[in-house]
């Protein structure tokens, strides 16, 4: 009898194993353990050149980063195929990184969500044609950001401001629930076509869609570009960039350690929803599209990713390897990431009243969403 049970409780663990192998991220390709800290580097304006220097394959050999390069119309060729038979030789993991053309605002959204539908096709053709398995992709959920500029980056910024249409009052013209309700199918369908296909689906959404999160309304992600939390994706990631929060929070006497302490905060409710499957993008090392500031040396950033971390959230992205590989020492960025320590910052009632007003502020936005028609 005691064998038999043996026998029996055997076969329940191996099916329990087998069951949580189906239910990982390995099943698509990822060599990942998500509970251990794992750091895309992403590059948003990189070459194909720049990606193959011995410089930054051997980076991320050694430290087992995973290289999310931008995906551009143009960048499906050749030349793609050739990184990915460089990175797979040397055992380095890519992560697609989609971007529409400027034409079309760079980003997934409900706006552009039928656009996206259609890269990802062309996407997967090239994949096809290269005998290529995309193992994971990241959706990139943003209101659309329709300055000019190339994939090298946005335009002279006196150019950006007579072409600005990211404003606020831009993205609240585009909120509503109707328009954000209608999304919804479209935004369930790039789910399906990544796992028609075998890839693992991150989205990346803005760190402030937290707060509906806490007040169970999806306010603040219509006004970031859609339901990037209604959908069950794989990973979820969300942007706290330091420099940039900092630039905006500043003027309301906001110091290094507030803006940290809101980002434990953030991180904190994050976690509560999504344990390990959640990760912050951390940053700037370069500009971007929003041209913020940028860190110089990593011991901020590392000091970012402790608060973060002290939340529970270990999985980080730094943005972007570009403001990396450029520095004299490249592994020093990684490794202020890759070992902080958790460490809660100093308490910051700045912080504590900002998150409270937002979550009150956002009521206010579900009327305004409710009410307009859209």
């Amino acid at each position: 009898m005691k064998q038999i049970a043996a026998t029996f409780a055997g076969a329940f663990l191996l099916c329990l194993f087998a069951a949580r192998a189906e239910t990982g991220l390995e099943k698509f390709g990822l060599r990942i353990d998500l509970d251990q800290t794992q750091v895309v580097m992403t590059a948003e304006y990189m070459t194909i050149k720049e990606l193959m220097d011995p410089k930054v394959v051997g980076l991320a050999k050694k430290h087992k980063l995973l290289i999310a390069p931008c995906i551009w119309p143009e960048t499906l060729n050749e030349d793609l195929h050739k990184l990915m038979l460089l990175y797979e030789q040397n055992g380095v993991q890519i992560v697609f990184w989609p971007q529409l053309s400027r034409d079309y605002c760079l980003y997934m959204n409900k706006k552009y969500a039928e656009e996206y539908l259609a890269f990802l096709d062309t996407i997967y053709a090239w994949a096809e044609k290269y005998n290529h398995h995309i193992d994971a992709l990241i959706v990139d959920i943003e209101p659309p950001d329709c300055q000019p500029g190339s994939d090298l980056g946005p335009a002279d910024k006196s150019i950006r401001t007579s072409f600005d249409t990211e404003g606020l009052g831009f993205v609240l013209s585009l909120m509503g629930k109707k328009s954000f309700d209608a999304s919804l199918p479209k935004f369930q369908a790039v789910l399906d076509k990544l796992h028609e296909h075998g890839t693992a689906a991150i989205s990346t959404a803005m760190d402030y869609a937290a707060v509906d999160l806490a007040i169970n309304r999806p306010v603040l992600q219509d006004l970031a570009g859609g339901p990037s939390l209604l959908i069950d994706w794989d990973m979820f990631s969300f942007m706290n960039f330091g420099t940039a929060n900092y630039d905006g929070l500043k003027g309301l006497g906001f110091k290094r350690n507030d803006v940290r302490y809101l980002s434990y905060i953030l991180s904190k409710e994050l976690y509560k929803h999504y344990r390990n499957r959640v990760g912050m993008s951390i940053g700037q090392t370069i500009p971007g599209e929003g041209r913020a500031s940028v860190y110089t040396e990593p011991e901020p950033l590392g000091l970012d990713a402790s608060a973060i971390k002290a939340a529970g959230v270990i999985h980080f992205a730094i943005y972007d390897l570009q403001g990396v590989v450029d520095k004299p020492d490249p592994e020093a960025w990684v490794l202020a990431v890759k070992d902080a320590p958790p460490i809660k910052p100093k308490y910051s009632w700045k912080a504590v009243a900002l998150w409270n007003t937002i979550k009150s502020v956002a009521w206010i936005g579900e009327i305004y969403r409710s009410t307009n028609g859209k």
